[in-house]
C-alpha cells in the first residue's frame, strides 16, 4: 500500500510540475518580448527534469530566466526580424512576375532551415554555455547531421498542434510536455557529441 501511494504521489508530482511549468511559461510570454527568454528557461527546466528527475519548477525557472535573459532576448530580436523579412518577401513575391519562380525555392529553403534551427536552438542553449551565434551554427549542424531526429521533432510538433486544435483545454500542459519531449530527442544527439554534463 505504501509503495502504491508512493508511486501515485510521484505521478501527481510530475503532472503538477508539467502544469505549473506550462502556466508559468504562458504568463511570462504575455509581454511578447519575453517569449524567447521564457522559452529558454522552460527548456532549461526540461533539461533538469530529463537529466536529474528533479521536478521543481518556480525557483529554477526564474533563475534560468534571469541567467539567459540577455542572450535569449537578443536572439529573439534577430529571429523576429529575420522571420518578418521572410514573411514580407513571401508576401511581395507575387509582384516580381516570373522572377518569383526563382525566389520561391530560395525562400522555401530559408523557411525550412529556420524551422530546423528552431528545433535545436532552445535545447542547444539549455545544454551548452555558448554564444548565440555558435548556438545558431550548432543548431543548424545538428538539424542537418541528425535529420531523422529533426523530422521526428517536426512530426511531434505537428501532432501537438493537432491535439491542441482538437482539444483546446490541452493548452494547460501541451507546451511544457512538448519542450520536455523535444529536449529528450535533442539530448540523444548531444550525448553522441560529448558526454552530458551532469552538474
Amino acid at each position: 500500500m505504501l509503495r502504491y501511494d508512493g508511486k501515485l504521489f510521484r505521478i501527481l508530482e510530475v503532472v503538477t510540475a508539467f502544469f505549473q511549468l506550462n502556466i508559468l511559461w504562458l504568463v511570462l510570454c504575455m509581454p511578447v518580448i519575453t517569449i524567447f527568454p521564457a522559452t529558454v528557461a522552460m527548456y532549461c527546466v526540461a533539461r533538469q527534469w530529463n537529466l536529474h528527475k528533479d521536478y521543481s519548477v518556480f525557483r529554477p525557472f526564474f533563475q534560468y530566466f534571469k541567467d539567459n535573459f540577455k542572450q535569449s532576448f537578443g536572439l529573439g530580436l534577430i529571429w523576429l526580424v529575420f522571420s518578418g523579412l521572410c514573411f514580407l518577401d513571401f508576401h511581395l513575391m507575387r509582384n516580381f512576375g516570373s522572377f518569383q519562380y526563382i525566389l520561391l525555392p530560395i525562400l522555401t529553403l530559408m523557411g525550412i532551415l529556420m524551422l530546423f534551427i528552431s528545433i535545436f536552438i532552445f535545447p542547444t542553449i539549455a545544454n551548452f554555455e555558448i554564444s548565440w551565434l555558435n548556438a545558431i551554427k550548432n543548431s543548424l549542424f545538428f538539424s542537418i547531421r541528425y535529420l531523422f531526429t529533426t523530422l521526428a521533432a517536426v512530426l511531434y510538433i505537428g501532432l501537438m498542434a493537432l491535439i491542441l486544435f482538437t482539444w483546446p483545454i490541452t493548452f494547460l500542459f501541451v507546451f511544457s510536455l512538448g519542450a520536455y519531449s523535444i529536449y529528450f530527442l535533442c539530448n540523444r544527439v548531444f550525448t553522441k557529441i560529448q558526454p552530458v554534463n551532469q552538474s
